[in-house]
């Protein structure tokens, strides 16, 4: 039996993580947003990360305070980011990132959250 995986949606929203461990807040962009996670570009903080290690993400949403979930990084990969030009209609370039699950989230963020990827997905 196999389960169905929640639909992805590609995206660029400058979001802040906190890391479990310490350290100061960073930014950084989410390429990709579901139900149950993300996808989120590497930046220079998030370097030493490890899947397994946890932290808290903050993503803004129209209408209302920041998104909140904790989260855990469960993979290192690519992700893309679109890059518009005026001589190309679809160009897109591979980033290095982290695939990371939302754990520990409650009833009411998760309804937020799938609200907000219904408006990713009409747009």
């Amino acid at each position: 039996m196999t389960t169905e995986r929640a639909v992805r949606y590609r995206c660029e929203i400058q979001s802040q993580i906190e890391l479990d461990v310490g350290g100061d807040p960073t930014r950084a962009r989410v390429l990709e947003l579901s139900e149950n996670g993300a996808f989120i570009e590497e930046v220079k903080a998030l370097e030493e990360v490890q899947a397994g290690d946890g932290g808290v993400i903050g993503i803004p949403l129209p209408g209302g305070d920041p998104w909140v979930a904790h989260i855990r990084f469960n993979r290192a990969g690519f992700g893309r980011i679109d890059i518009k030009t005026p001589k190309a209609e679809h160009v897109s370039i591979s980033v290095r990132g982290f695939g990371v699950e939302f754990d520990q989230l409650d009833d009411d963020e998760l309804e937020r959250l799938r609200d907000f990827l219904e408006l990713l997905d009409s747009r």
